[in-house]
């Protein structure tokens, strides 16, 4: 963390572009005195994906009002902000970009120090992340008293265990081998003629569904690691839905109850292996992050996994704050050491440990 001259709570303007989403937020510590986050959704709506250069364009015309959205939200002037952090990675290399170099030219611009961050320890950290309503401003510091925390990451990239040691030191547990967990939600949700993107609409449908009309295996049961796999679930659902529709569309209700089923068995999976780790590793606090954090079906089954260990499930304040977004950005740089670093450059594969 960068002390101001007088002011022992940084400001700090903070940009993330990992993705589809082009956001620029302002935090003071853990509390967000701004998040301004422009989709690309209805950009990638016919391609069924993220088009890297489409992306990247969108990202282009965005970000400049991004940061003049995020600075008059927060009531703020350049003047007043202390550091930028940018996500460095990972991430798609071409939207990465476009943020690092805006980054680097308003650091330049402006004289202000630059720290690369972790798209990664952004999710991990995204629970601590404050309202602006928040009366009482804590100390940064405050938030390197958490430890022995295990972060639970669901998301259309990733889906990891990761140790929270203490603020900055992590161990990466467990993780899947294949598919993300939000990737296979939406990959099935697009076999049953969802949309895109699918999986926000499978959610939808599962709760209007019924979650034990199909029952699906579950994966890794025998691998005696922490790590899960999707893949399997995902050809499983292929071959079903393939079956069930022989005689023709599958009926609303099928499309529910499928929608229910497999979400289920997603979860499911994720709350095995989670039932391991508690097993073998004690900790004080379960985190979840992630795109996918935002399902609250996800949630209740976390919760239930968790009861018998005591343990509280914390989660971001706002549902904006799961998906990608800069408020996380910039409390990762405000509640520890990050050195400035003017000549960064993006790494779309970049590890958290």
């Amino acid at each position: 963390m960068i002390q101001a001259r007088n002011n022992p709570v940084p400001f700090i303007l903070a940009i993330d572009t990992s993705c589809d989403e082009t956001s620029v937020a302002v935090t003071q510590g853990c509390v967000a005195l701004s998040n301004v986050v422009a989709s690309q959704v209805q950009l990638h709506k016919e391609y069924g994906g993220v088009f890297p250069t489409v992306a990247k364009q969108a990202h282009k015309e965005n970000i400049g009002p991004a940061v003049r959205a995020a600075l008059q939200r927060a009531h703020l002037s350049w003047r007043e902000i202390d550091l930028i952090a940018v996500t460095q990675g990972p991430g798609l290399a071409p939207a990465l970009e476009v943020g690092i170099a805006y980054a680097k030219d308003l650091a330049k611009a402006h004289n202000k120090p630059l720290v690369p961050i972790n798209h990664i320890e952004g999710h991990v950290l995204s629970p601590l992340v404050l309202p602006r309503t928040f009366k009482d401003l804590p100390s940064p510091l405050a938030a390197n008293a958490a430890h022995d925390v295990l972060a639970v990451i669901v998301s259309g990239k990733h889906t990891d265990f990761i140790a929270v040691k203490k603020i900055g030191h992590y161990e990466r547990l467990g993780w899947t081998i294949d598919d993300a967990a939000g990737e296979a939600l939406d990959k099935v949700g697009r076999m049953l003629g969802l949309g895109y993107p699918a999986g926000p609409v499978l959610e939808e449908f599962a709760k209007k569904g019924d979650a034990t009309a199909l029952q699906f295996p579950l994966p890794m049961t025998t691998s005696g690691d922490y790590n899960l796999s999707f893949s399997g679930l995902k050809t499983f659902s292929r071959n079903k839905i393939e079956a069930l529709s022989a005689g023709g569309l599958l009926t609303q209700t099928q499309i529910y109850d499928f929608s229910a089923s497999f979400q289920k068995a997603i979860f499911r999976s994720i709350c095995y292996k989670l039932n391991k780790i508690l097993q073998d590793r004690k900790y004080t606090e379960v985190w979840l992050g992630g795109g996918v954090a935002a399902n609250m079906k996800l949630r209740s089954m976390l919760r239930i996994t968790l009861k018998p260990y005591g343990l509280k499930l914390r989660v971001p304040y706002s549902k904006k704050l799961c998906g990608d977004n800069a408020a996380m950005i910039g409390v990762v740089a405000g509640v520890q050491t990050i050195q400035p670093k003017s000549d960064l450059e993006r790494e779309p594969r970049l590890k958290l440990v």
